[in-house]
């Protein structure tokens, strides 16, 4: 398992963040999510194997928001 953080640019309330969450669980591998409308952040944790960064990015863009990986 690995533990990913993404900067998400476009959240602008609650609702944002629980449809992001939603769309991140929803990705094969993710394990869990944990979406910050304050910190403008995800935290996931996810086997690498089944989930890329790539497709994590995906799901992001999908939802209408804009991410990148955390350093």
């Amino acid at each position: 398992m690995q533990t990913a953080r993404l900067t998400i640019t476009g959240m602008d309330h609650e609702g944002c963040a629980d449809l992001l969450n939603d769309l991140l669980q929803a990705v094969d591998g993710v394990e869990t999510v944990c979406v910050s409308l304050a910190r403008s952040d995800a935290t996931l944790k996810f086997d690498e194997s089944v989930a890329s960064h790539e497709r994590l990015l995906n799901a992001v863009q999908q939802a209408g928001f804009i991410g990148e990986m955390a350093q």
